[in-house]
């Protein structure tokens, strides 16, 4: 397997004047950097890095907007050895504090408003014992000789200069990148060279993404995976951290003007463009490759985006997480044309099929440790269990948090390390792995009874005045008993709620999946994950469900 900075320097090499990223700034003006001013601007700043004698394996906090400077970065600490610390400050700033301690960092790169923020959070200061900024690294560059030179595509790797690279093992740390907490603390997944390079691969091998594609990714990492593809990243300017409150009105145009053919976008991007889509009777005629990743897509959603493609076009569903991705693929065709059926019947949701490199089981539900893994454990065709994924792309651990990394990895024979996804799920008889929820998320009823969110959810999501729905546990009388809160469309927000109320509890009535639910609440606007505004954060719905039932 190439490593990934290989897949770097042969890009800069073999297409050093073809578009690495194409970046709009607030007045909406596009500046193209080709792959070798990219390559340049990365050298530039490993020089600098270099000047401060920071030693392979040390850990640094990059906090700057994504940016040029932001992937030069990242090759440049890559190119060191130096591990880079993600942290989105969309988690709180607070959670950010906790996050660094957690990762006890040595460096933090910063711009002026995240250093400012550091200063008055007091973020990584037990652990922090050099701060800079971008303008101190270029001016360390200048003081530096220029022992890089731009690669050349006429001599091969072993007689290019690059005096700075030093020998690193593949098992060694290349980042950690935490996770956005939706249910509990975020942690810290860390990410091995190996892990990262298999991850490019099997995005590579998995969407067929072969170098010719203009991309725009609406998660800044995968700007950083298109670089290692040769693909041109197109960067909006949009609020990167907050996906929900992404500005249609800006990634509309910048697909039309820059002919994007790959949108990589969480469904609440997808959810705002298309709005905005239907209001303005827009199309993306050059899109031809859609791909979703965060949590499923609603139907609705999917049906509405599809009217601004092509025929030809394909959307697809990855479904995977912080900790290894991707794991299944699906086709929004077969979710519209079949799966879509199931879920209204409460069979949950379809994330399709495992793809090549992603070995994916069911296990036994339990909240104890696994520590080894015994074929025991294994459940049938059918049968509702806990996912758990087997393959190169998956991390070993959590930084600074031992507890929950024996709680999430089991160990297998061959010494290889299987990742607890923590969702519950199983595969049906033709190979399609069915979403059934956070395991977290199931309520387990006074006589044993187990609800699985999505299998109920799905259901109510059906009604037409239905936008979402969130099944939460809640102790009456001593008794657990499931409390459904229904959040409405934005056009029935005034519907007569007892009516529909008494609706929705016969729909619960007349389906076995449901009988069971005998409470159902109404909210306005649903907490969800402040990333990705798709998850919904049923813990606080539950206490919110618990105060007003008490």
């Amino acid at each position: 397997m190439r490593s990934l900075l290989t897949r770097f320097d042969e890009n800069a090499a073999r297409q050093p004047d073809k578009a690495a990223l194409v970046v709009a700034d607030a007045a909406g003006q596009w500046q193209t950097v080709t792959y070798r001013q990219l390559w340049e601007r990365s050298q530039q700043l490993t020089r600098g890095l270099a000047s401060y004698q920071l030693r392979p394996g040390c850990r640094a906090v990059l906090m700057i907007p994504p940016s040029v400077d932001f992937f030069a970065l990242a090759f440049a600490l890559l190119r060191l050895g130096i591990v880079a610390v993600l942290v989105d400050p969309a988690i709180g700033l607070r959670n950010v504090t906790r996050c660094l301690a957690q990762a006890e960092p040595e460096i933090f790169l910063g711009s002026p408003l995240t250093h400012g923020l550091r200063i008055l959070f007091g973020w990584g200061k037990p652990s922090v014992s050099l701060n800079l900024s971008l303008s101190q690294i270029q001016r360390a560059s200048h003081k530096q000789p220029p022992d890089f030179q731009p690669p050349d595509s006429q001599r091969p790797d072993s007689q290019r200069p690059d005096s700075q690279r030093p020998t690193l093992p593949d098992d060694g740390e290349m980042a950690v990148i935490f996770t956005s907490g939706s249910t509990g603390l975020p942690k810290g997944a860390i990410y091995t060279r190996a892990n990262f390079a298999a991850q490019v691969a099997m995005l590579e091998t998995t969407l067929h993404l072969r170098g010719e594609e203009v991309d725009l990714p609406a998660f800044p990492i995968f700007a950083l995976i298109d670089c290692l593809l040769g693909v041109t990243a197109v960067i909006p300017d949009m609020r990167f951290p907050r996906p929900a409150k992404a500005d249609a009105s800006r990634i509309i145009p910048a697909i039309q003007s820059q002919r994007v053919d790959t949108l990589f976008a969480s469904p609440v991007v997808l959810a705002r463009l298309a709005r905005y889509g239907a209001e303005k009777q827009e199309k993306l005629p050059s899109l031809r490759r859609i791909i979703t990743a965060g949590a499923p897509a609603p139907v609705p959603v999917l049906e509405e985006f599809s009217q601004m493609l092509n025929d030809q076009a394909d959307l697809w569903g990855v479904y995977g997480s912080t900790e290894t991705l991707p794991v299944t693929l699906i086709n929004s065709r077969e979710i519209l044309s079949e799966t879509r059926f199931g879920s209204e019947k409460g069979a949950g949701i379809c994330i399709g099929r495992p793809v090549e490199g992603a070995e994916v089981r069911i296990v036994q539900i339990t909240d104890e440790p696994i520590p080894a893994w015994d074929e025991a454990l294994g459940l049938p065709v059918g049968q509702i269990g806990e996912i758990v994924v087997k393959g190169p792309a998956v991390t070993s651990a959590y930084v600074g948090k031992a507890d929950y990394s024996r709680l999430a990895k089991i160990r297998d024979r061959d010494g290889q390390i299987i990742h607890r996804m923590g969702d519950v799920g199983y595969f049906d008889d033709q190979g399609r792995l069915w979403y059934c929820g956070r395991k977290s998320h199931r309520v387990v009823l006074s006589h044993g009874e187990i609800l699985f969110t999505e299998q109920i959810e799905g259901i109510f999501n059906a009604h037409p005045l239905v936008y979402r729905s969130g099944l939460v546990g809640v102790v009456r009388a001593g008794r657990m008993q499931p409390v459904l809160w229904v959040e409405l469309e934005p056009s029935a927000q005034k519907a007569d709620q007892s009516r529909l109320r008494a609706e929705l509890l016969q729909l619960a009535a007349d389906n076995p999946t449901t009988r069971l639910v005998q409470t159902i609440l109404f909210h306005p606007d649903f907490p969800t994950d402040v990333r990705h505004n798709s998850k919904i954060i049923r813990e606080k719905l539950a206490r919110l469900a618990q105060k007003k039932l008490t």
